[in-house]
């Protein structure tokens, strides 16, 4: 009984955090007009040292499965959209940028990001088991280089074909198929996935509001099938549905698939 009910208080106090956390996160930027790489730290960063302390024996594995997913991959689909004109960041902390176009923030925001939904999910919903599959981990490790090695090679060939609408044409094969296949073969995973998406849909929010203000970053492409507009900060449709609607699921349906049990 004793144990139960500090269970329940410990899980309050992860909900309580989990909300002030990116409100805190949002004042603080804002107040300070802070760079696009403290906004980072302070967005996803606090979580991810949270989340780690109170969950530690799923970090080996998110760990890597987030580095996997970002270092890999990561560098060829921002390269891809920056050269586009999908989306741009103007100001980087860092003195390089992978290969004169990707600034280092964006790495260090995707993998901070992915970790976060990785550990929010195990730490709150996930109750299956929490073995690190080496064998599932290599075929993630092919897929993703398969996926990078694609978009590279019809980037370079076939420029036309990924340019035009880049962010629309990559949200749809990496973001939205996958996700949409992988809940058609393991639909009892929606509820779970629903209730993170609704949380880093907040978050996703408010992060996006905050960096389109401070000039974080922005879209100076035209080749969007839309626009969103919330006083005088404006963000493409495709922004909003592949990355603050669907990122998240995207993420899971790839880390139950590979990395984890689908139970």
């Amino acid at each position: 009984m004793r144990k139960k009910k500090h269970s329940l208080i410990s899980k309050k106090i992860d909900i309580l955090f989990l909300i002030l956390s990116p409100i805190f996160a949002a004042l603080v930027s804002l107040f300070f007009k802070t760079n696009f790489f403290t906004s980072t730290l302070l967005y996803f960063g606090i979580p991810a040292v949270y989340l780690s302390l109170r969950n530690k024996h799923t970090v080996k594995k998110s760990i890597i499965f987030s580095l996997i997913s970002i270092v890999i991959i990561g560098p060829f689909m921002d390269y891809i959209a920056i050269s586009s004109g999908a989306w741009y960041v103007p100001k980087t902390v860092f003195p390089i940028r992978l290969f004169n176009v990707v600034p280092l923030e964006d790495l260090i925001w995707g993998f901070l990001l992915i970790y976060d939904i990785i550990m929010f999910y195990e730490h709150l919903l996930d109750k299956g088991k929490h073995n690190l599959k080496d064998t599932n981990l290599k075929y993630f490790i092919v897929v993703v280089i398969f996926i990078g090695i694609a978009l590279t090679l019809i980037y370079l060939l076939k420029k036309d074909i990924i340019i035009g609408y880049s962010y629309l044409k990559m949200g749809i094969a990496i973001v939205l198929l996958p996700t949409i296949s992988f809940l058609s073969f393991f639909p009892r995973l929606l509820s779970k996935f629903v209730k993170t998406g609704v949380y880093f849909f907040v978050v996703g929010i408010m992060v996006e509001l905050t960096g389109v203000s401070l000039n974080q970053w922005g879209f100076r492409g035209n080749n969007f099938i839309g626009w969103i507009s919330v006083g005088t900060i404006r963000f493409p449709l495709e922004e909003f549905f592949f990355y603050i609607v669907l990122f998240s699921t995207c993420v899971l349906s790839y880390y139950e698939f590979f990395d984890d049990d689908r139970k």
